[in-house]
């Protein structure tokens, strides 16, 4: 009895609640501190500058307004299937100075593989056997690639807008939720986790294949950034201190650690037009080392990428990326924890840094009836040693044909065909096809 009778007044309680919320939604008077006919007050309070869109309007008769997302407007470092900036669940503070801004996708990729290349969300030539006269096929089904975000603007009285976002997925081993951008940002500056100053994941068509055609950055890096725009947000110049691991392998001979002494040092600048958008990008990066208890070596890496974008008309697009780099191939998807930034020289018996080299080409072109295609084309090397041996990884190519269908915003279907090719210092070769599907719908 007694259950019973706390289970009435919870559920009471909660539906007394949930009345009032839906009041105070349909009566602004209720929970207002300004008058929303006065939209000269209105717009003083709200965002100028959010990375979501916020109603405005307190009336569900009146029309909904949304602000402009600065990710996109400014910082232009969004991929063609992230998240849209008009979905979501906003909620705004009574007194319209903060934002939550909650949104998700739920995601399930498919793919049929004529060879195993270890990740099967991504076609990856580095992952191609070389010199396999069986092959190994392989069929994969996942939602590890489901997206849950978290937004939080608030208004400042003298600075501007802050910033948070908390946004990962499931894309670990045992599904569990993995960061993928945590930062705050406020006015010009930015700390936390996300995109590089190296990456060009928005200057690539919507594609299958998680890391793209074969020369894709899409590292995330915890990092400290200020930017600034020149000449009305056309231009932007961005610097930045980052941290990433180095890739190389330890040999077990030798009695050695890497430390991380110095952080990487990034650049970037940018240029937006309707017609085309280019980014120049650079970095150095320092590499530090002991080796049999003696004192900290250091080796220092470089790393210049550019990425571009060009409408042909007003239907399609032609993308380029072109990046070459010493010790600082992790920042490229493909070699990403593939130990090709340096390898130990038993001449010598010291670390060699490696020279990769890598880019890609793609078209893009939108169809009738919600529907569009694009192929793009990559390639990656590494500058091989005379001391490594026949078996080493030389250069690799992928060629991805893609078809989207968007029926409704927010939903989209893709098909992929992805064919590839990996060839070692010693002339062995192999090759790879994989079909893929992916299907998502962002809430």
């Amino acid at each position: 009895m007694k259950r019973a009778l706390a289970n009435f007044f919870t559920t009471s309680l909660v539906l007394w609640t949930l009345c009032n919320a839906v009041v105070i939604l349909q009566n602004p008077s209720y929970a207002q501190e300004i008058d929303p006919s006065d939209t000269t007050k209105v717009e003083a309070v709200l965002q100028k500058k959010d990375t979501s869109r916020a109603q405005v309007n307190f009336s569900p008769t009146d029309s909904v307004v949304f602000q402009n997302d600065t990710i996109r407007d400014i910082h232009n470092d969004v991929s063609p299937l992230d998240i849209g900036s008009s979905r979501g669940i906003f909620i705004l503070s009574s007194n319209r100075l903060l934002q939550l801004r909650v949104l998700g996708s739920v995601r399930a990729n498919f793919s049929a593989s004529d060879q195993d290349l270890k990740d099967y969300q991504t076609f990856n030539p580095y992952f191609v056997p070389t010199d396999v006269g069986v092959n190994t096929p392989v069929f994969f089904g996942g939602i590890q690639q489901t997206r849950l975000a978290f937004e939080v603007t608030r208004r400042t009285k003298t600075m501007g807008d802050s910033f948070i976002r908390i946004e990962g997925d499931f894309k670990n081993d045992n599904t569990s939720y993995r960061i993928r951008h945590a930062y705050g940002q406020i006015g010009g500056v930015l700390i936390g986790q996300t995109w590089s100053l190296m990456n060009n994941v928005s200057y690539q068509p919507a594609l299958v294949s998680l890391d793209g055609p074969a020369g894709s950055i899409g590292l995330r890096t915890p990092q400290i950034r200020f930017s600034r725009s020149i000449n009305n947000t056309k231009s932007m110049w961005s610097a930045a201190i980052e941290y990433s691991l180095p890739s190389f392998s330890m040999p077990d001979s030798i009695n050695g650690e890497a430390l991380q002494v110095l952080p990487d040092f990034t650049g970037r600048y940018s240029h937006f037009t309707d017609r085309f958008s280019y980014r120049v990008s650079a970095l150095v990066s320092t590499i530090s080392g002991r080796v049999e208890s003696d004192d900290i070596t250091y080796s220092f890496g470089y790393g210049l990428s550019f990425a571009g974008w060009l409408k042909t008309n007003k239907k399609s697009k032609l993308y380029l990326t072109l990046t070459t780099g010493q010790a600082t191939s992790h920042f490229v998807d493909m070699f990403a924890g593939n130990n090709e930034d340096m390898i130990y020289s038993p001449i010598s018996n010291r670390f060699v840094a490696l020279v990769s080299n890598s880019g890609f080409l793609a078209y893009d072109y939108v169809l009738k009836k919600d529907f569009s295609a694009s192929i793009a084309f990559g390639m990656a090397s590494i500058s091989n040693q005379n001391f490594q041996t026949d078996a080493a990884y030389s250069y690799s190519y992928n060629t991805l044909f893609n078809l989207f269908w968007e029926p409704i915003n927010g939903s989209r279907l893709g098909m992929e065909y992805a064919t590839g090719q990996r060839f070692d210092k010693g002339g062995a070769r192999g090759k790879a096809n994989r079909v893929s599907i992916l299907m998502y719908y962002d809430f």
